[in-house]
């Protein structure tokens, strides 16, 4: 038998019902710690009476120790439910009960050797009481009692095995297999409570009884081991007070050791029920039953070896108590077998042997009054009515499981059916509010955006057409404002789709909180927002408003990538003056919209002057296609000076349009804008990269003249920017050396790690990288520091203000740029003054009018003759341009 079936999974505590083990434990412990209280005082006072003890009296004074669990308990019990801490209680008890124990265990040592033989056993077996007393409260936590159990039992037999008498040494030893004994015992109450307690519990899950043939063999070995541990503890005692009845001094010795042997192998079948109730499945029903049966015939044979070992001390009384004894232990043997027929037969036939034997061994009054017991025995113990009963009494429980499972069933359905009958009337009684909710919802969903939440196209065309009636009414006028985001393209593709969507939701929420509740406001469409002020306006009113707006949508947008930023402009029509319908409204603040962004003033108020400015630029905007197309667009280049000796270093390639239809120079601050805003800035970008590139080579292909080309954050994020610029090479000859890529610094504003991919793949060809107008921008040391660049251009504005004193502020970006390891090329310097605090400030190369103005392309080769050779000047008192 394995060991640790001794300690089954049933005495592992999972916390079940604790509360309700925990009460019931504390109710058992007052009736059990006041029977120890009884009981202790009987010891005492028969081992007084006896034998005398000098410190008797300080033995019953120490029984005072009990009042400390039993007030636990009281008070537990009297503690409202919801104010009593469960598990402080149970360890407190459980270790004041300890204390009380381990007290007894060491008095108990210090008394047993003083005593002679029947004041011994006589104490002993008032104390077990005692033991059962202490642990058996505890067995709704059964570890808990197995320990007090052990603590009791274990120090009194180690004890008795020590005094050194040969007589009780076995008796001494039957404590330490009693202890083993009682692991059955107390697995058996444990289950008995648990199974109180699930009783009250609703079932959880339900399952149909098995009614087969194998189902209720397994139901019958079932009871079989689950109820034959009473059967085991009361032949125990039967065997303990036996013994004690036949006990003689010349025989004490071999007595005790059968009932060593008894205990042992009621251990052994203890195990087996433990075993069994642990994992049924683990052997087959014929096995289970084979080994329960080979207990149960090895019982009734330690039995028969009482008789052939003691017959010759059993007379008279002794015999008749013997037989009595006998009679006894087999009612109690058949408490467990009632399920089992063959079993029940027989254990019946084994126990009728030895009073049968008796009978025939003399005449004697008390063979006589054995034979009369036999003859209520054979009335007693009718066997096959008592199988009949037990298997009809398994089969109608069987039978009422089934009933109750196929009741719950059924009550299950009826619940189903009520459920979906009522299920289905409120379907019926709520079909016209769904329809209406969904209705309402439709309404929504037609009159409102679905990214934002604010209302649509169609929403605020009617709210417009609502005003213009009621304008007609009353006379009151109202506005319109048109607001367009700046940027936010280079969002929508810089960062992702996803990206722009929650920045439009962040500025549709701006635009809501800052309207309120007095204006009306919508999504037009894509990065475009309407709103309404549906009342009496004036245009001052209208223009605060409008730059309150813009200066709110300025603030950085949070997003996972980090903050962004971005402006926007506002358009505004303000109805009768700018128009008496809903379209002309919206188009001239679109017009109003347009007016702004170029201007870059933010709010723009339509003027009726401005009508004339829109066909303007849809002119402008196809000729600028033309002109791409045709290759119409020139360049012009201005020489970048050396700071050290006054050489020629190169050229910054500038755009150069002249638009054929009305005879006129094109600003590059008009057409290159225009050129962003339609989507044509890569197609002009190629374009004077490619011209930059073949100007040089054929003014001074053979120099090592660089050319610095402006490029757009548009032409970057194309995914083939780089192998354009590499076809451009191959096609003009140009080598990457000569070669510089100048950047705005927008550039930061944009998905800077594309950016920032895009520039080393430039960088690893050879190709210089600079940052353009440095100081007017998105400029940030983090960036400058990250990305890879080699010269840093300082804007015009840094160069005028050296007049008002801005020579702290040139120096520091100077040294800033010094400290990033980056050259720096000064532009905008157009006089001798402006030269002569350059050149004090510090900075690499200068730009500007001072040394010449943009020179056109044809040109160039001509001017290159004149100044090649002929280094500028840049230390004389008075600076002029030549040798």
């Amino acid at each position: 038998m394995n060991v640790q079936n001794f300690f089954p999974a049933a005495m592992q505590d999972n916390g079940e019902f604790a509360d309700k083990r925990t009460t019931l434990l504390m109710k058992r412990l007052l009736i059990g710690a006041s029977l120890a209280v009884l009981f202790s005082i009987g010891v005492v006072s028969m081992i007084m009476l006896r034998v005398g003890l000098d410190y008797g009296y300080l033995i019953f004074a120490s029984m005072v120790s009990y009042l400390l669990p039993l007030y636990i308990a009281w008070r537990y019990l009297r503690t409202p439910r919801e104010r009593r801490q469960v598990e402080k209680a149970r360890k407190s008890v459980f270790i004041s009960m300890l204390c009380i124990v381990a007290g007894w265990s060491a008095i108990g040592m210090l008394i047993l050797p003083l005593l002679d033989g029947d004041t011994r056993l006589i104490a002993v077996s008032m104390f077990v009481v005692v033991i059962y007393a202490h642990s058996v409260p505890f067995s709704t936590f059964p570890r808990m009692g197995m320990a007090l159990m052990a603590v009791n039992l274990l120090p009194l037999s180690l004890e008795l095995s020590l005094l050194g008498e040969y007589e009780v040494v076995a008796f001494g030893m039957c404590g330490f297999v009693l202890m083993a004994m009682e692991v059955g015992s107390f697995v058996w109450l444990y289950r008995a409570d648990m199974r109180s307690l699930v009783k009250y519990r609703p079932a959880q899950t339900s399952e149909e009884p098995d009614m087969s043939v194998a189902g209720f063999r397994r139901r019958l070995l079932h009871r079989l081991h689950s109820t034959s541990t009473p059967s085991v503890m009361m032949q125990a005692v039967a065997a303990f007070f036996l013994v004690i009845t036949l006990r003689v001094p010349e025989h004490e010795g071999m007595l005790w050791s059968w009932f060593l042997g008894y205990l042992s192998l009621q251990v052994l079948r203890t195990a087996g029920f433990v075993s069994y109730l642990n994992d049924p499945s683990r052997r087959r029903i014929r096995d289970w039953r084979l080994m329960f049966a080979a207990g149960v015939v090895a019982n009734q044979l330690a039995w028969y070896s009482l008789l052939l070992l003691f017959h010759d001390i059993m007379s008279g009384f002794s015999l008749g108590v013997v037989s009595g004894m006998f009679i006894v232990i087999a009612v109690l043997s058949t408490v467990g077998l009632t399920s089992d027929r063959l079993l029940l037969y027989i254990n019946s036939a084994m126990c009728l042997v030895p009073p049968v034997l008796i009978l025939f061994a003399g005449e004697e009054v008390w063979s006589m009054v054995s034979l009369g017991m036999l003859a209520s025995l054979s009335l007693l113990i009718v066997v096959e009515n008592i199988h009949r009963s037990t298997i009809h009494s398994i089969r109608g429980r069987v039978l009422q499981k089934l009933t109750e499972y196929r009741a719950g069933e059924m009550q299950e359905l009826n619940a189903e059916l009520t459920e979906a009958q009522e299920r289905l009337t409120e379907v019926n009684a709520s079909l016209e509010s769904q329809i209406e909710e969904r209705t309402q919802e439709l309404n929504h969903q037609a009159t409102h955006d679905m990214l934002t939440g604010l209302g649509n196209r169609y929403y605020f065309s009617r709210k417009v057409s609502d005003s213009l009636q009621g304008m007609r009414n009353s006379d009151s006028g109202f506005a319109v404002y048109l607001l367009d985001l700046d940027r936010f393209k280079e969002i929508n593709d810089g960062l992702g789709h996803l990206a722009g969507d929650e920045v439009l939701k962040a500025i549709a929420s701006r635009i809501s909180d800052t309207c309120g509740s007095t204006r009306v406001c919508a999504r037009w469409g894509g990065d475009e927002f309407v709103i309404l002020e549906p009342r009496q306006v004036c245009e001052g009113a209208v223009e605060a408003f409008a730059t309150t707006l813009v200066e709110v949508l300025r603030a950085p947008i949070e997003l996972e990538s980090g903050p962004v930023s971005l402006g926007a402009s506002v358009g505004i029509a303000i109805c009768p003056e700018h128009g008496t319908t809903a379209e002309q409204l919206l188009e001239h603040a679109d017009i109003a919209v347009y007016r702004a962004k170029s201007r870059k003033t933010g709010v723009s108020v339509y003027d009726d002057q401005w009508g004339h400015e829109a066909t303007e630029r849809l002119q402008l905007v196809q000729a600028l296609n033309h002109a791409i197309d045709h290759d119409e667009i020139d360049v012009a280049l201005q020489p970048f000076v050396s700071v050290e000796d006054g050489s020629l270093t190169g050229f910054e390639a500038l755009a150069r349009w002249r638009d054929p239809l009305q005879d006129i120079n094109v600003s590059p601050g008009v057409f290159i804008p225009l050129a962003e805003e339609t989507g044509l800035m890569p197609a002009l970008g190629r374009n004077i990269l490619r011209k930059a590139c073949y100007a040089l080579m054929e003014a001074a292909g053979g120099t090592e003249l660089r050319v610095a080309v402006n490029i757009s954050v548009m032409q970057l994020q194309q995914g083939d920017f780089v192998a354009e610029v590499k076809d451009i090479l191959r096609e003009t000859g140009l080598s990457a050396s000569r070669l510089e890529i100048e950047l705005t610094e927008s550039v930061f504003a944009a998905n800077v790690e594309r950016i920032r991919e895009e520039l080393c793949r430039l960088r690893d060809l050879g190709i210089r990288v600079s940052i353009d107008d440095f100081g007017t921008g998105y400029s940030s040391i983090s960036y400058l520091r990250d990305f890879p660049l080699d010269t840093l251009k300082i804007d015009r504005s840094f160069v005028a203000g050296l007049r008002d004193g801005g020579e702290s502020l040139f120096s520091s970006i100077v040294s800033l740029a010094h400290g990033l390891r980056l050259s720096v090329i000064v532009e905008g310097v157009e006089n001798r003054g402006e030269l002569e605090k350059v050149l004090d400030l510090g900075g690499e190369e200068i730009q500007g009018y001072y040394f010449a103005r943009p020179i056109d392309a044809s040109e160039l080769q001509e001017w290159l003759k004149n100044h090649e050779k002929k280094p500028f000047n840049l230390r004389r008192r008075y600076l002029s341009v030549g040798s």
